[in-house]
């Protein structure tokens, strides 16, 4: 792994009292930001700092982990390294400040539902309608405007939006890291840290992330703070859960009970944002413990509730779905993992400035390992460094289309030992990455037809895909891995950020029509569990095989 370090020294005092815990937890505990994907347990690799000076001797994880060159210049991985003594560090620059995140612009004020819009690159990287001095011009007018932001709360980045709410437009959008990654990738890590005592250290970590954003916002859109009078946010119930602070000890364990699925009003005050700020708050409501108001609000924005038979997937690290329209939907989350947003996988990276997110290889005997990567794009156009979501697909599915592993998904030699070569060479995909994808695009595919077997009105009408996976994915190749079935050829419609689409939406709603809405949706919705169905069990083995003959 190619990693920089910054500059800047970060002087480490020592804990409190003697107490010896994780260099990791000391660093988060002092506001520092360590990327921790696995959280903390040592399998990722990902949390490297670089010791200036007295490094302490190496664990066998690290000798497995880090390359020698990597510990004789002083870098450890932090969650292995214990210990109160002071010390001097150095922390890796990171690429995730500017992470690549989808902001849909047209689908809240009702017309071109659905839309996708382009990813608005970078944490401030805001469109805004008006420069600096046009907009004091404007705010100056007779009386203070009225604005609201939506923000979408995801398990990896937050995306945000700022409207004008008088114009009914849009005016600055803005996107960023959630920070609560230090904690783990995935929203059962975090439920686990919460449950262990990090439950306030994870909230204000949502918190700042909010606070930010919203302070982007209304910097680049040159407005003062108190016309921004309302909040709506949305996110799966394991983010509301910790930004409210509410326990998530029932999240964690059959029978996955949450405090609160309702919808909550407050203010800014109640969340202990920033006082800053002077806002309404209102979250949307969820409908389980793993299907929450992120899907609610696509279900709203998109109208579902008004049509015949579509199919909602938004595919992260909880693969949350949902069949049905106006008479009610049946809906259900399936376990992937992290993997489609670059967890687990030794090449994987977020979608940062220079992550693949789509590639063609071929097989010449005189190119690195024998394969030659023949076409590929990277998010910005930079050096490739890795593999996103939509490119860990495409190396899959052009393993299978060249025959280079079989149907249990084992490589052949010399791919098994040494990987497969991408980017002429720069990264390999391992064989361990395909077993990883293999886990992860089961759960989705046999989360699917256990669904829409149980559902029970045949083919869906629409196949509407959300977020900034579904956007940038090659329909072939997700058919290619058996991600999707063939009978989605040709039906399957990219939707963008639907989540915040619907908190957009709300915000210029009459208020007492969604609150009906809202509640017509939850109150229709029946949620299918898939942890002991016979059926999505049985389809789950199936399903982590290759069809090698396609």
């Amino acid at each position: 792994m190619n990693v920089q370090y910054a500059k800047e020294v970060i002087e480490l005092p020592a804990g409190p009292g003697g107490k010896a815990e994780t260099l990791l937890m000391r660093l988060i505990r002092a506001g520092h930001y360590v990327d921790a994907p696995c959280g903390g347990k040592g399998t990722c690799g990902r949390c490297r700092v670089r010791f200036v000076s007295e490094a302490p001797q190496p664990t066998a994880n690290e000798r497995r982990l880090l390359t020698a060159e990597e510990r004789s210049s002083g870098v450890r991985m932090a969650c292995e390294v214990c210990g109160a003594e002071a010390c001097s560090l150095q922390l890796p620059v990171s690429r995730e400040q500017k992470i690549d995140v989808l902001v849909t612009a047209d689908a809240a004020d009702g017309e071109n539902t659905g839309q996708t819009a382009g990813a608005i690159p970078g944490e401030r990287d805001c469109a805004a309608m008006h420069n600096r001095e046009g907009a004091a011009k404007i705010w100056g007018h007779s009386g203070k405007q009225r604005c609201g932001a939506a923000v979408d709360i995801g398990t990896t980045t937050l995306a945000a939006t700022l409207y004008d709410l008088t114009e009914r437009k849009r005016i600055a959008a803005a996107s960023s890291v959630n920070h609560q990654r230090a904690y783990g990738a995935d929203v059962l890590s975090r439920i686990q840290a919460a449950n262990e005592g990090a439950a306030e250290e994870l909230r204000l970590s949502i918190c700042r992330d909010i606070d930010a954003l919203l302070a982007g916002l209304v910097a680049d859109a040159g407005i003062p703070d108190d016309a921004v009078e309302e909040l709506v946010i949305v996110g799966n119930t394991t983010m509301c859960h910790l930004l409210r602070g509410l326990s998530c000890a029932g999240l964690g364990a059959a029978p996955f009970t949450p405090e609160d699925l309702s919808l909550w009003e407050g203010s800014d005050a109640e969340l202990a944002l920033s006082d800053r700020w002077s806002v309404s708050v209102t979250i949307l409501p969820g409908i389980s413990a793993f299907v929450g108001a992120d899907i609610v609000a696509g279900i709203y924005a998109l109208e579902m509730d008004r049509k015949k038979n579509a199919l909602l997937l938004d595919i992260g690290t909880n693969g949350e779905m949902a069949a049905g329209g106006a008479d009610g939907f049946l809906v259900t989350s399936a376990a992937a993992g992290p993997v489609f947003e670059g967890g687990n996988i030794s090449c994987g990276v977020a979608g940062v400035p220079g992550a693949v997110t789509s590639l063609v290889l071929e097989r010449d005997p005189a190119a690195i390992g024998g394969i030659r990567t023949v076409e590929l794009s990277t998010i910005a156009g930079e050096t490739p460094i890795g593999l996103c979501g939509t490119g860990i697909i495409d190396a899959v599915g052009e393993a299978v289309r060249l025959g280079l592993i079989d149907e249990n998904g084992t490589f052949e030699e010399p791919w098994f030992t040494d990987g497969m070569p991408v980017a002429e060479g720069r990264f390999r995909f391992r064989q361990e990455d395909v077993r990883q994808v293999q886990m992860g695009k089961a759960a989705i595919r046999a989360g699917i037809e256990t669904l829409l077997a149980e559902y029970g009105g045949g083919d869906p009408e629409e196949i509407l895909i959300a977020g900034g996976f579904g956007c940038r994915m090659d329909e072939e190749q997700t058919i290619r891995i058996g991600l999707f079935p063939e009978q989605f050829r040709g039906h399957i419609t990219m939707i963008g950020n639907s989540a915040l689409a619907g908190a957009q939406r709300y915000l210029l709603d009459d208020r007492t029509a969604a609150k009906q809405r809202l509640a017509s949706i939850t109150g229709r919705a029946q949620e299918l569990s898939l942890a002991m169905h016979p059926k999505f069990n049985e389809l789950y083995l199936d399903e982590m095989f290759f069809d090698t003959d396609r």
